[in-house]
Order: C-alpha cells, then structure tokens, then sequence
C-alpha cells in the first residue's frame, strides 16, 4: 500500500522523494512495544528534522504535528531523536543513516550532528 501511494505522489509532484510509512505496523519494523498514538510513533523517527507528520482534521484542514519541535526543522540541522541516543546500537544506526541518506549532496547547508 505504501509503495503504491508513493507512486501515486510521484505522478502528483514527481521531484519530491516521497516516503510513505503505515506507522500502525512499523513498531514491528523496528522490533519495539506498539505505538500510543501517531505522534508517540513520529516522536521514534531517527532524525529530529523529520519527525514531522500531517493530517487532514474533520474540516479538511491540515494540521502539523512536531513531537521533536521545529528548531532543527529551520536550522537545517539533522540531530537523533532521543530515542535513537538511548543505545549504542541506535547511535550507530542513525550514524550509517546520515551517510546512507547522504542529504548534504541535495541541500548543502544541512548540518549534521553525529552522536
């Protein structure tokens, strides 16, 4: 389902990279308890600058959720979330993530802050 709303997107505005995530499942990806709520789940993305997520109320209006605040968000700056410094392990998954996701190729005044 994910991938397919992704290509949907793409069709849509075809110079984003989309990425889709069903966050009532991906508790299982990362092999952790299941999520509270949508924002407990965002409030777990690696990077502070993108645990951001969108929603659309009862009156179609979009609505911003920011667990991990907007400062990195504006700044450029890409910083672990505090669940991704609790352990070693997750430190180190982050780190392999910002040379994998390698961002300061596409915008490059990001700045990295590696733990």
């Amino acid at each position: 389902m994910e991938k397919e709303l992704e290509k949907e997107l793409n069709n849509i505005i075809p110079h984003v990279p989309w990425s889709v995530k069903n966050e009532a499942r991906m508790h299982r990806v990362n092999g952790i308890s299941p999520y509270t709520s949508s924002v407990d789940a965002i409030s777990k993305f690696p990077e502070t600058a993108t645990a951001l997520g969108m929603k659309l109320d009862q009156n179609d209006r979009l609505l911003l959720t920011y667990p991990c605040g907007l400062e990195d968000v504006i700044n450029m700056r890409v910083k672990p979330t505090s669940f991704f410094i609790e352990t070693e392990e997750k430190r180190a998954i982050f780190n392999i993530r910002m040379k994998q996701k390698d961002w300061i190729a596409t915008w490059n005044r990001v700045k990295y802050v590696c733990v």
